[in-house]
């Protein structure tokens, strides 16, 4: 019997190479020291004979077949004794599954071409497999002659009435349990809502909950994941019964809600025309100069200038960010700021990119109150995905062209209000140095009754001969006939904030509501924080303090290595 362990081992661990090398020469051996032997590779799937080092190389960049993998036998490598098995265990096979087999195994191009599975398992893992085999179980009728309902789109429906009309489970679990009895034999439909969430959750359309600190100092995830009480201000993860005082563990005061960005954007290749229509930029930009989509914008050029290699992919994805506060109980005498995080996707046409169903909620930050300058504590995960798709990209199928491709994703800008800008750029968008771009350069004025101040002298753009300049009674009352200050770099933004401390945390905004902890100073973590507070506030006198004093912090963006290029905050 050969020894089968090892082709269920990652291929990046060094037991799979020696399991590969091990397999190749028994197989060999087996079949009288022959050179070329069968290659079970994911592309040439026991047809094309190899020498040993080839199929090695090839199991070991490629993978094995994964129909292959699940036999219990190996008969194309000298495993001649277990066909009755084999054969007793087919006919336990649903029908999709054995279909699949047959695609893999005989490449029989109707089977293939119907289900598209054989390609598919050059680029995708075991969890995208069950999710195909999800998807051929959700299209079936609801009951035999259905034709308005899938299993889905009842489901979906049912859920979707339950939600809007504030239902309890205890009703939707009985109304699930009476439905069967008054529908025709043979209805697929769930009895339990336990059921309808664990079949939804198979679709990826569920969340990850990630512990945060009730004061915003950071999330309870990777190296603090295991930790009781935040780092920085020593809060509890974990509510307080305020009666007794005693600690619910189990129960967090605060959750971030995330939904994975990477395998929503790969799920959309996995349909034949939305694969289509995320080529639509690559072939349909403006030739006359009139702004109709952003791929016709400044930006898009600046960036597909600055990264060919990036621009040469049309697949590879264009992404907008938004964010900003509302209250989601409507009670307008209820101060609660919940911060939805919004992606938009501008590969698709025009029509399409700015549908509801297209733009994605990726973050869910809860209340009472806004996240403010510690919004970035907040975009960790997603800014790691977005790092990722970048730097690595993800393999993924392609179900337009029936091939897999490596696709990547670059965050084109934000887009926010005045206020949120602030809080994602991290500069202060009021006061003396109000506007973002000019900086410590900002010409303001203080009005003594109003008692706020305001920005005038924007004539300093225009033309130096232009009329406006010498208006004195249209304006402020003077002439202006200075000249627009230079606007920083992207670069230069990042030089200066390049050891900016950046301290999260809203324990004044949380004062009010509950004890604030202090800082005990006994953590070994507070120390090194307080420390290296201290080093970095000597390396900042470096640097131009006046420009310094305008930021509140380094943003998050600024992660992303072609952030620094220009970074691309929009109002709207």
């Amino acid at each position: 019997m050969l020894d089968k362990d090892w082709v269920h081992l990652g291929r990046a661990d060094p037991a799979y190479e020696r399991g590969a090398t091990k397999f190749v020469r028994a197989v060999a051996a087996a079949l009288g020291d022959v050179d070329m032997i069968i290659c079970p590779c994911i592309d040439c799937r026991n047809i094309d004979r190899h020498l040993g080092s080839v199929v090695v190389d090839h199991l070991v960049t490629r993978g094995m077949d994964e129909a292959y993998k699940m036999r219990c036998d190996w008969y194309h490598h000298g495993e001649l004794n277990a066909v009755a098995e084999s054969e007793s265990k087919l006919s336990h096979w649903n029908d999709e599954v054995f279909e699949l087999y047959q695609a893999a195994e005989y490449l029989d191009e109707e089977f293939a071409e119907k289900l598209d599975l054989a390609e598919i398992a050059e680029g995708d893992d075991k969890k995208e497999d069950e999710f195909l085999a999800k998807l051929v179980d959700a299209e079936t009728p609801l009951y035999p002659s259905c034709v308005n309902h899938s299993k889905l789109s009842a489901i979906v429906s049912l859920f979707r009435l339950k939600t809007q009309n504030g239902w309890s489970d205890k009703s939707f679990n009985d109304l699930l349990e009476t439905l069967p009895e008054m529908l025709p034999e043979g209805c697929v439909l769930h009895t339990s809502l336990y059921e309808v969430k664990k079949f939804l959750k198979s679709f990826d359309m569920g969340y990850q909950k990630i512990h945060a600190c009730v004061n915003d100092c950071c999330l309870f995830r990777k190296k603090y994941k295991k930790l009781e009480n935040c780092p920085k201000c020593n809060a509890s993860r974990w509510k307080t019964n305020l009666h007794t005082g005693e600690v619910k563990k189990g129960v967090p005061q605060k959750v971030l809600r995330y939904f994975p960005i990477i395998p929503r954007l790969k799920r959309m290749f996995r349909s034949e025309e939305m694969a289509k229509d995320l080529r639509w930029h690559f072939s349909n930009k403006s030739s006359d100069g009139k702004l109709r989509h952003p791929v016709d914008s400044v930006t898009w050029d600046q960036m597909n200038a600055k990264y060919p290699s990036f621009a040469a992919e049309e697949r590879n994805l264009r992404l907008g960010l938004s964010t900003d506060g509302f209250n989601p109980f409507n009670m307008k005498n209820t101060r609660y700021s919940c911060w939805p995080v919004l992606l938009v996707n501008y590969n698709l046409p025009p029509d399409l990119c700015m549908k509801k169903e297209n733009i994605m909620l990726t973050l869910l930050i809860p209340g009472p109150q806004q996240p403010g300058n510690s919004i970035d504590v907040y975009l960790e995960p997603l800014i790691e995905d977005l790092c990722h798709l970048w730097d690595n990209g993800e393999l993924t199928y392609d179900a337009f062209s029936k091939s897999t491709f490596t696709l990547k994703a670059m965050l084109l800008w934000t887009i926010s209000d005045f206020p949120a800008y602030g809080n994602l750029a991290g500069c202060k968008v009021k006061g003396k140095m109000g506007c973002p771009l000019c900086g410590k350069n900002t010409d303001s004025m203080w009005l003594k009754f109003s008692r706020k101040h305001v920005f005038m002298c924007h004539r300093k753009g225009l033309p130096p001969t232009h009329s406006f300049r010498g208006k004195k009674s249209w304006f402020d009352g003077k002439a202006e006939h200075g000249r627009k200050r230079r606007i920083l770099s992207g670069q230069e933004i990042y030089q200066n904030l390049k050891n900016f401390k950046n301290s999260f945390g809203n324990l004044k905004q949380h004062a009010s509501k509950r004890k604030r902890v202090e800082c005990t100073g006994s953590s070994s973590d507070s120390d090194d924080l307080s420390s290296e507070s201290e080093e970095d506030e000597e390396e900042e006198v470096t640097v131009d303090e006046e420009e310094l004093s305008r930021w509140k912090k380094r943003s998050i963006f600024f992660k992303l290595s072609y952030w620094q290029v220009c970074p691309f905050f929009m109002l709207f």
